[in-house]
Protein backbone atom coordinates (compact mmCIF):
# COMPACT_ATOMS: atom_id res chain seq x y z
CA UNK A 1 0.00 0.00 0.00
CA UNK A 2 1.44 3.40 -0.77
CA UNK A 3 1.66 5.20 2.52
CA UNK A 4 1.79 8.93 0.40
CA UNK A 5 -0.84 8.13 -1.94
CA UNK A 6 -3.06 6.99 0.79
CA UNK A 7 -2.60 10.20 2.97
CA UNK A 8 -2.76 12.47 0.08
CA UNK A 9 -6.89 11.24 0.45
CA UNK A 10 -6.96 12.19 3.96
CA UNK A 11 -8.62 15.87 4.16
CA UNK A 12 -6.17 16.78 7.26
CA UNK A 13 -2.87 16.19 4.85
CA UNK A 14 -4.84 17.68 1.47
CA UNK A 15 -1.98 20.49 1.76
CA UNK A 16 0.44 19.26 1.90
CA UNK A 17 1.64 17.85 -1.58
CA UNK A 18 2.96 13.93 -2.92
CA UNK A 19 6.27 14.95 -2.68
CA UNK A 20 6.59 16.69 0.87
CA UNK A 21 4.70 13.56 1.88
CA UNK A 22 7.38 11.30 0.24
CA UNK A 23 10.12 13.68 2.19
CA UNK A 24 8.56 13.84 5.75
CA UNK A 25 8.17 9.47 5.13
CA UNK A 26 11.89 9.51 4.35
CA UNK A 27 13.05 11.28 7.62
CA UNK A 28 10.71 8.43 9.14
CA UNK A 29 8.08 8.66 12.64
CA UNK A 30 5.28 7.61 10.12
CA UNK A 31 4.49 3.79 9.89
CA UNK A 32 2.00 1.47 8.42
CA UNK A 33 -0.03 -0.50 10.25
CA UNK A 34 -2.10 -3.81 9.67
CA UNK A 35 -4.87 -5.24 12.41
CA UNK A 36 -7.06 -7.97 11.72
CA UNK A 37 -11.09 -7.88 12.29
CA UNK A 38 -11.56 -7.93 17.05
CA UNK A 39 -7.69 -7.65 17.55
CA UNK A 40 -7.10 -5.52 20.15
CA UNK A 41 -5.33 -2.04 18.72
CA UNK A 42 -5.15 0.17 22.38
CA UNK A 43 -6.22 -1.09 25.91
CA UNK A 44 -7.57 1.28 28.30
CA UNK A 45 -4.93 3.13 30.19
CA UNK A 46 -2.22 2.68 27.55
CA UNK A 47 -0.17 5.48 26.81
CA UNK A 48 -0.99 7.67 23.25
CA UNK A 49 2.35 8.44 21.49
CA UNK A 50 0.80 8.52 18.20
CA UNK A 51 -1.44 10.18 16.38
CA UNK A 52 -2.77 7.46 13.67
CA UNK A 53 -4.83 7.79 10.70
CA UNK A 54 -7.27 4.89 9.03
CA UNK A 55 -6.39 4.04 5.13
CA UNK A 56 -8.81 1.05 5.07
CA UNK A 57 -11.10 -1.21 7.29
CA UNK A 58 -13.08 0.63 10.60
CA UNK A 59 -12.17 0.55 14.30
CA UNK A 60 -13.86 1.52 17.36
CA UNK A 61 -13.03 2.99 20.84
CA UNK A 62 -15.14 0.89 23.29
CA UNK A 63 -15.37 -0.03 26.89
CA UNK A 64 -17.47 -3.04 28.86
CA UNK A 65 -19.11 -2.69 32.13
CA UNK A 66 -19.20 -5.49 34.69
CA UNK A 67 -22.26 -7.19 32.83
CA UNK A 68 -20.28 -7.39 30.15
CA UNK A 69 -22.33 -5.13 27.78
CA UNK A 70 -20.18 -2.85 25.38
CA UNK A 71 -20.45 0.39 24.72
CA UNK A 72 -19.15 1.69 21.85
CA UNK A 73 -18.21 5.89 22.02
CA UNK A 74 -16.68 6.45 18.70
CA UNK A 75 -16.75 4.30 15.19
CA UNK A 76 -13.79 5.38 13.15
CA UNK A 77 -13.52 4.72 9.50
CA UNK A 78 -11.55 5.46 6.80
CA UNK A 79 -10.42 8.74 6.61
CA UNK A 80 -10.92 9.12 10.50
CA UNK A 81 -7.84 10.31 12.63
CA UNK A 82 -7.68 9.28 16.26
CA UNK A 83 -5.31 10.90 18.82
CA UNK A 84 -5.28 14.04 18.76
CA UNK A 85 -6.93 14.55 21.85
CA UNK A 86 -4.80 12.71 24.07
CA UNK A 87 -1.00 12.94 21.85
CA UNK A 88 -0.09 16.19 23.70
CA UNK A 89 -2.00 16.04 26.76
CA UNK A 90 -0.72 15.67 30.17
CA UNK A 91 -3.15 12.93 30.81
CA UNK A 92 -2.41 11.11 27.39
CA UNK A 93 -4.11 7.37 28.08
CA UNK A 94 -5.90 5.78 26.66
CA UNK A 95 -9.76 6.06 28.38
CA UNK A 96 -10.73 3.45 26.18
CA UNK A 97 -9.81 0.64 24.36
CA UNK A 98 -9.77 0.72 20.99
CA UNK A 99 -11.04 -2.30 18.98
CA UNK A 100 -10.81 -3.58 15.09
CA UNK A 101 -14.32 -3.73 13.66
CA UNK A 102 -13.08 -4.78 9.90
CA UNK A 103 -9.38 -5.70 8.83
CA UNK A 104 -7.86 -2.21 8.81
CA UNK A 105 -4.88 -0.32 8.21
CA UNK A 106 -3.57 2.58 9.57
CA UNK A 107 -0.54 5.24 8.99
CA UNK A 108 0.76 5.90 12.55
CA UNK A 109 2.48 9.65 12.93
CA UNK A 110 5.14 10.03 15.68
CA UNK A 111 4.70 12.76 18.15
CA UNK A 112 7.59 14.60 16.84
CA UNK A 113 6.85 14.24 12.98
CA UNK A 114 3.56 15.27 13.98
CA UNK A 115 5.26 18.89 15.34
CA UNK A 116 7.22 18.89 12.51
CA UNK A 117 3.65 18.89 10.64
CA UNK A 118 2.67 21.49 12.33
CA UNK A 119 5.16 24.14 11.82
CA UNK A 120 5.19 23.14 8.20
CA UNK A 121 1.80 24.00 7.37
CA UNK A 122 -0.47 26.36 9.43
CA UNK A 123 -3.12 24.57 7.46
CA UNK A 124 -2.03 21.14 9.15
CA UNK A 125 -1.87 22.77 12.35
CA UNK A 126 -5.46 24.71 12.09
CA UNK A 127 -6.93 21.07 10.77
CA UNK A 128 -5.61 19.27 13.82
CA UNK A 129 -6.86 22.22 16.31
CA UNK A 130 -10.85 21.36 14.35
CA UNK A 131 -10.11 17.92 15.23
CA UNK A 132 -9.19 18.56 18.68
CA UNK A 133 -12.14 21.34 18.93
CA UNK A 134 -15.09 19.20 17.13
CA UNK A 135 -14.07 15.81 19.44
CA UNK A 136 -14.47 18.07 22.38
CA UNK A 137 -17.76 19.01 21.36
CA UNK A 138 -18.84 15.64 20.48
CA UNK A 139 -17.79 14.45 24.25
CA UNK A 140 -20.09 17.06 25.76
CA UNK A 141 -22.82 16.01 23.61
CA UNK A 142 -22.02 12.32 24.56
CA UNK A 143 -22.43 12.70 28.09
CA UNK A 144 -25.89 14.71 27.77
CA UNK A 145 -27.18 12.06 25.84
CA UNK A 146 -26.45 9.82 28.45
CA UNK A 147 -27.27 11.97 31.21
CA UNK A 148 -30.16 13.41 29.92
CA UNK A 149 -31.64 12.05 26.79
CA UNK A 150 -34.43 9.61 26.39
CA UNK A 151 -33.72 6.46 23.36
CA UNK A 152 -36.11 8.82 21.29
CA UNK A 153 -34.61 11.64 21.60
CA UNK A 154 -30.97 10.22 20.87
CA UNK A 155 -31.86 8.31 18.11
CA UNK A 156 -33.39 11.35 16.45
CA UNK A 157 -30.51 13.70 17.10
CA UNK A 158 -28.09 11.19 15.80
CA UNK A 159 -30.23 10.14 12.38
CA UNK A 160 -30.22 14.40 11.65
CA UNK A 161 -26.60 13.92 12.34
CA UNK A 162 -26.41 11.91 9.52
CA UNK A 163 -28.99 13.85 7.81
CA UNK A 164 -26.75 16.68 7.75
CA UNK A 165 -23.17 15.02 6.92
CA UNK A 166 -24.81 12.90 3.94
CA UNK A 167 -26.57 15.37 2.69
CA UNK A 168 -30.46 14.41 2.43
CA UNK A 169 -33.61 13.21 4.34
CA UNK A 170 -32.31 9.50 3.73
CA UNK A 171 -29.15 8.37 4.90
CA UNK A 172 -27.62 5.19 5.18
CA UNK A 173 -26.59 3.92 8.64
CA UNK A 174 -22.59 3.66 9.09
CA UNK A 175 -22.84 0.81 11.55
CA UNK A 176 -25.43 -2.08 12.22
CA UNK A 177 -28.42 -1.56 14.74
CA UNK A 178 -26.35 -3.44 17.26
CA UNK A 179 -22.84 -0.98 17.09
CA UNK A 180 -26.02 1.72 16.91
CA UNK A 181 -27.54 0.76 20.26
CA UNK A 182 -24.04 0.20 22.07
CA UNK A 183 -23.05 3.79 21.01
CA UNK A 184 -26.26 5.52 22.18
CA UNK A 185 -25.98 3.30 25.44
CA UNK A 186 -29.23 1.52 24.91
CA UNK A 187 -30.08 -2.35 24.47
CA UNK A 188 -30.53 -3.67 20.82
CA UNK A 189 -33.81 -5.00 21.91
CA UNK A 190 -34.92 -0.93 22.48
CA UNK A 191 -33.38 0.19 19.76
CA UNK A 192 -35.52 -1.66 17.59
CA UNK A 193 -38.69 -1.14 18.87
CA UNK A 194 -37.69 2.47 18.87
CA UNK A 195 -37.20 2.56 15.07
CA UNK A 196 -40.76 0.57 14.83
CA UNK A 197 -42.54 3.30 16.59
CA UNK A 198 -41.27 6.20 14.67
CA UNK A 199 -42.23 4.19 11.82
CA UNK A 200 -46.02 3.31 12.61
CA UNK A 201 -46.41 7.16 14.13
CA UNK A 202 -44.97 7.87 10.10
CA UNK A 203 -41.99 10.02 11.29
CA UNK A 204 -39.21 8.21 9.27
CA UNK A 205 -39.49 4.72 6.75
CA UNK A 206 -36.55 1.87 7.15
CA UNK A 207 -35.47 -0.83 5.53
CA UNK A 208 -32.33 -1.92 6.82
CA UNK A 209 -29.54 0.36 6.78
CA UNK A 210 -31.83 2.83 5.02
CA UNK A 211 -33.44 5.35 6.91
CA UNK A 212 -35.99 8.10 5.33
CA UNK A 213 -36.47 10.80 7.97
CA UNK A 214 -40.11 12.60 7.43
CA UNK A 215 -39.29 15.20 9.90
CA UNK A 216 -37.16 17.99 9.82
CA UNK A 217 -34.50 18.70 12.74
CA UNK A 218 -36.67 21.39 14.46
CA UNK A 219 -39.49 19.44 14.77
Amino acid sequence: MDIVHSLGKVALFQCFSDEELARFLKQGGMNLMHFEKDQLVALQGDACSSLDVIIQGSLSLQSIDEQGTVFKARVLEAGDVWGATLLFSRYNHYPMQVVCDRASSVVRLKKGLVLTLCTEKREFLVGLLQIISDRAHELGLTVTKLNEQTLRQSLLEYLHQLCRQQGGNTVMLPMSKTELANRLGFARTSLSREFTLLQHEGLLTFNGRKVCLHISSNS
